[in-house]
C-alpha cells in the first residue's frame, strides 16, 4: 500500500506544474482586438473652366500666361488668389516641387478681367508661386470666367507636363483656409523650328517674239528688214523679257555695232533723235511708237523701266555701253519690246547691211 500511495503523491505533486503551463498557453492564444475610426475628410469647392494660355511653349522663354478660371463661391469675401506652379502635382494638398527654371516672381499683371481690383503682393510672390491681393469682397456670380494676364514669366527648362494650382483666400496674403481651388496641367515643349531658302535668281531672255512673259518661247532671233529706202524708214521689232528677286533690282545693258556692209556703214544714232528719211540712220527704243508705228509699252507686273533715253516716243537712239532697262528693286516679270529704226541716204553705199545687237543683264545682289 506505501508504494501505491507514494505513486499517488507524486502525481499530484506534478499536476500543478502542468495546468500552470497550460494556463499561460491559452493566454497567449487570447485575441488582440484593434479600433480604427474613420478619417474626416473636408471638401473644398473648386474653381471651374481653368486654364493657362501660353504665349510661348518653349523651354525658358519669358512668355505671357493668360490664367482664367470660373469662381463657384458667391458667398465669402475673397481677398487673396495664388497662381502655384509646380512640376509634380495640381492637387493643393500635395507637397510642390518648383520646376526648374520657373520664374513667375518678376512677372506683370498687364490686363484683368471678370473679378477684378487685383493687386500682385510681392510679399507672397516667390519663384514659382504668384499672390493677387485685393480689400476682400465677394465675388459677384458671373458666367464669365475671369482671367488674369501676366507678363514676363519664365518657363521652365524641362519640356513635358507642369502643373498650375489655383486657390482663392479671404485673407489678402494667401494665408489660412483655402475657399476654392483647383489644379490644371500645361506643357513645355521643345522648340519645333522650320526654315526655308529662296535662291536668287535672275531670268533674262530676248527673242524676236516671247509668248507672254515665258520665256521657253524664245526660239526666233534673226530680223530680215528686206530693201532700206531713201523715203522711208525700215523698222522692225524684239523682245525683252526680265524678272529677279535681287535686292537691288537688274539692269540691261546695250551691246553690238550699228549696220555694217563691209567698209561701208550706217551711222548709228549717238545722240537721241526722230526719224529722218533720206539721212542714215540706225537706233532704237523700248516704246510705242507713232513717227514711223512701231512698238509697244513696257507691260507686266514688274519695276523694272526703260530709261529716259531710250523711253521717249518716236526718239531713237543706238550707244553702245548705255543702260537701257533698270530697276533698283526685286522685280517680277516685265516685257518690253525693242523698236528698230533703219534709214539710208540717197549716197548710202550699195550692199547687205548686218549687225549682232546683245542685251546684257545683270542682277544687282
Amino acid at each position: 500500500m506505501r508504494g501505491i500511495v507514494n505513486s499517488m503523491r507524486h502525481w499530484l505533486l506534478v499536476a500543478p506544474h502542468i495546468l500552470r503551463h497550460a494556463f499561460v498557453f491559452i493566454l497567449m492564444l487570447a485575441p488582440v482586438w484593434a479600433i480604427f475610426l474613420p478619417a474626416t475628410v473636408y471638401a473644398i469647392p473648386q474653381v471651374q473652366d481653368r486654364y493657362d494660355k501660353m504665349s510661348d511653349s518653349v523651354p525658358l522663354a519669358v512668355a505671357t500666361h493668360q490664367l482664367g478660371f470660373r469662381y463657384t463661391d458667391f458667398t465669402s469675401a475673397v481677398g487673396s488668389v495664388s497662381f502655384e506652379f509646380c512640376s509634380n502635382s495640381p492637387i493643393a494638398q500635395v507637397v510642390c516641387v518648383p520646376p526648374t527654371g520657373f520664374d513667375i516672381g518678376n512677372a506683370v499683371l498687364a490686363s484683368q478681367s471678370g473679378q477684378t481690383g487685383f493687386t500682385i503682393d510681392g510679399a507672397s510672390t516667390t519663384t514659382n508661386k504668384l499672390v493677387l491681393t485685393r480689400t476682400a469682397q465677394i465675388p459677384a456670380p458671373a458666367s464669365a470666367v475671369s482671367v488674369y494676364t501676366l507678363n514676363g514669366v519664365t518657363n521652365p527648362v524641362a519640356p513635358g507636363s507642369h502643373y498650375a494650382r489655383i486657390q482663392t483666400f479671404t485673407s489678402t496674403d494667401a494665408t489660412g483656409l483655402a475657399l476654392e481651388d483647383g489644379g490644371l496641367a500645361f506643357a513645355i515643349l521643345d522648340a519645333f523650328s522650320v526654315s526655308s531658302e529662296v535662291p536668287p535668281y535672275l531670268e533674262f531672255c530676248a527673242s524676236v517674239t516671247i509668248t507672254g512673259f515665258n520665256c521657253t518661247s524664245a526660239t526666233s532671233f534673226f530680223i530680215d528688214l528686206g530693201e532700206l529706202s531713201k523715203t522711208s524708214a525700215k523698222v522692225a521689232s524684239s523682245h525683252i523679257v526680265g524678272a529677279t528677286n535681287a535686292g537691288s533690282g537688274y539692269s540691261v545693258t546695250l551691246a553690238g555695232t550699228t549696220l555694217t556692209s563691209g567698209n561701208n556703214v550706217i551711222p548709228a544714232m549717238a545722240v537721241r533723235a526722230g526719224s529722218s528719211p533720206g539721212t542714215s540712220q540706225f537706233g532704237l527704243n523700248l516704246r510705242a511708237n507713232t513717227n514711223p508705228s512701231i512698238g509697244a509699252n513696257p507691260a507686266g507686273p514688274g519695276t523694272a523701266t526703260a530709261t529716259a533715253e531710250y523711253a521717249t516716243v518716236n526718239q531713237f537712239k543706238f550707244l553702245p555701253g548705255e543702260t537701257i532697262i533698270s530697276t533698283g528693286t526685286t522685280s517680277d516679270f516685265r516685257k518690253f519690246t525693242v523698236s528698230y529704226l533703219i534709214n539710208a541716204a540717197n549716197s548710202q553705199a550699195a550692199g547687205v547691211y548686218a549687225t549682232t545687237v546683245s542685251f546684257i543683264a545683270l542682277a544687282n545682289f
